[in-house]
């Protein structure tokens, strides 16, 4: 938003923004009006990094549309008087393309990144995002440039918009679908504008895990003042609107609330919340009188209600073949890469743990390096059948799956890995055996109960993205033993392998101390009486044969032996996710099917409730 003259010019950015946090929108007006009351916070280096690479994004396709279309016109945005008036004659002339086109009304104006005519004779609003899925928010800006567009030049409204995603998919919507949305948006907007008075008291409260931008430091203070309900570990917003609804609008109200019950939230849910906000508000008080005090922590149960072990009393028992895995990847190239897989194992003869890793920086690479890590793991698992390869999160399974079917390779392995459950989530066995009063469940904050603060510079996930990303400007080598920042993101890497080690050994002396592992003896016993788990047998000669009559064919230049020998496997390819998702929800808790959209769990219980 600027000022020009007695009006303020909003763009649409600003609707954006108040869509995704009215606090934020609202305090960008403030500063408009208070320049020097407020300091917005300064942009962070992924925040830089974002901006950086969606510019890079908006280059390569505007390269790739002026190699294919010489009559694009680009507008220049030095002057906004000038930059109308040649959008509009670029209009009039029927441009293809016209790149950086000048649009306004009577309260918004802004550049819309591309006008593409299309074969009916009319004009496309089209935006470029760095995203791998369109967001919601995009209809709302690239309504409000459609629109902007039918009032400048008094055309209809176009019919549709469309975006390019990060990579380089284009996708189409029809206005008509967002546009009623659009409008409700953009009235609120303008309500709120119009209603400022400059008063802190009527400022809107920052909403729970919105995206607050620049403002997001005021909004944090605001949630720690007021000992906000989005402090609990693992609390939804639709929790939040139900407990403050009900008169619960402190952590402190919620965690002294057992026994209570709250309108359409299960008991189970609630009785969670109020133990998860207690063990945090116990957590605090200790920590004012010792700031390195560790969280408090509790026991949840191990058996289920079938009689299962679960929580701590499932870990597998230990084996010295384990394998602690980790991956690093860089979401902000097309398609993300996978670029360094990284495992701790024991040393056959010393114990120690050793470090073993796998490098990619380009497509070819990952799936080298894809193939070397499953090859390496499968083959260690033939030999210790009862080994696991133990990580924390989804992401390290979600990223094996995907690369296996992107890349059309190891998959019968992966599957198998997968099937006899040799990965092992550290994530779902401290969700499910402990509560610790922490404001998260990340790795970082748990291990502040197993292993000192970290002294790699590389410190969190995020800083790796961004140590990637210097690399790839700073034209150091490709290997890590000459490259410093390669060097600091693999030390990273191998510290989390090394976390996950630590955790998993500290999870079996809590597990000992509390003397679960009577119950995990029951459940070895059970599982030793079952059929042991066994790698897929070698294949007959004559299937070995078979494929490699295939491979030949796959090697051959004949376009059509290439699409068959591939159409081969495509269904089975196919129905992968959805399986995945079916095991996923298979072990997942009611709790966590309550909030899956794909799921109808709870009915029953939560109208009971309501």
């Amino acid at each position: 938003m600027k000022r020009q003259g007695a009006l303020i010019i909003y763009s649409p950015s600003d609707l954006v923004r108040y869509a995704q946090s009215p606090f934020a929108s609202w305090m960008d007006r403030y500063y408009l009006e208070r320049h020097d009351a407020l300091t917005p916070d300064r942009e962070t280096e992924d925040q830089k990094l974002i901006a950086q690479t969606g510019d890079q994004h908006e280059g390569a396709v505007l390269g790739e549309f002026k190699s294919s279309v010489p009559e694009l016109v680009e507008i220049p945005k030095d002057d906004a008087a000038v930059a109308l008036l040649e959008t509009i004659a670029a209009i009039k002339s029927k441009v293809p393309i016209i790149y950086q086109a000048a649009l306004e009304d009577r309260r918004f104006a802004g550049f819309a990144d591309f006008l593409i005519l299309d074969e009916m004779g009319g004009y496309q609003v089209w935006d470029t995002k760095l995203a791998r899925s369109p967001k919601p928010n995009y209809a709302i800006q690239l309504c409000c440039y459609s629109e902007m567009f039918a009032v400048m030049t008094g055309e209809q409204m176009p019919e549709k918009f469309g975006i390019i995603l990060g990579s380089k998919h284009r996708v189409e919507f029809r206005i008509e679908d967002f546009i009623h949305y659009y409008r409700r948006v953009r009235a609120n907007f303008l309500s709120m504008q119009e209603s400022f008075t400059g008063n802190m008291a009527d400022r809107p409260e920052p909403l729970p895990m919105a995206d607050h931008g620049r403002w997001t430091s005021y909004a944090e203070k605001f949630f720690d003042d007021t000992d906000h309900l989005v402090r609990v570990a693992g609390i939804t917003v639709g929790q939040i609107k139900k407990l403050t609804g009900a008169g619960l609008g402190t952590m402190a109200d919620l965690g002294a609330a057992s026994g209570a019950s709250v309108s359409k939230l299960a008991a189970d849910s609630f009785e969670k919340l109020v133990a998860q906000a207690r063990l945090q508000c116990q957590t605090r008080a200790d920590r004012l009188e010792r700031p390195d005090a560790p969280a408090r922590y509790e026991i949840l149960t191990h058996v289920g209600a079938n009689g299962e072990s679960v929580g701590l009393a499932a870990l597998p028992p230990d084996h010295t073949a384990d394998v602690y895995f980790d991956i690093e990847g860089y979401p902000l190239l097309p398609g993300g890469l996978e670029y360094l897989f990284g495992v701790c194992f024991a040393n056959e003869e010393t114990g120690a743990l050793e470090f073993k890793d796998w490098w990619a920086h380009d497509r070819t690479e990952e799936r080298c390096a894809f193939e070397g890590f499953i090859d390496w793991v499968f083959q260690r698992w033939n030999s210790n059948p009862d080994m696991h390869i133990y990580h924390y999160a989804a992401y390290e399974v979600s990223a094996v799956r995907r690369l296996s079917t992107r890349h059309d390779t190891r998959q019968d392995e992966v599957d198998s890995l997968l099937r006899n459950e040799v990965f092992v989530d550290l994530y779902q066995t401290v969700r499910h055996g402990l509560r610790i009063g922490e404001e998260s469940y990340s790795i970082k904050s748990v291990e502040h109960l197993y292993r000192p603060a970290r002294s790699t510079e590389v410190a969190t996930a995020v800083d790796s993205i961004v140590q990637y990303a210097h690399w790839l400007e700073s034209g150091q080598p490709r290997g890590w033993l000459d490259s410093t920042i390669l060097k600091g993101i693999r030390d990273y890497n191998e510290d989390d392998c090394r976390s996950t080690a630590e955790l998993l050994q500290w999870l079996r002396t809590v597990a000992e101390e509390s003397h679960i592992n009577v119950t995990h003896t029951l459940a070895l016993a059970a599982a030793a009486a079952a059929p042991a788990p066994t790698p897929p047998k070698v294949l007959p000669p004559e299937v070995i044969a078979r494929l490699a009559t295939i491979g030949t064919l796959r090697k051959r230049s004949d376009e059509f032996s290439l699409a068959l020998a591939d159409l081969l496997d495509f269904h089975r390819r196919e129905e992968k996710p959805m399986w995945w998702r079916m095991f996923d929800r298979a072990v997942a808790t009611a709790e966590e099917l309550r909030d899956d959209s794909g799921c109808i769990q709870g009915y029953a219980s939560d109208q009971m409730h309501g």
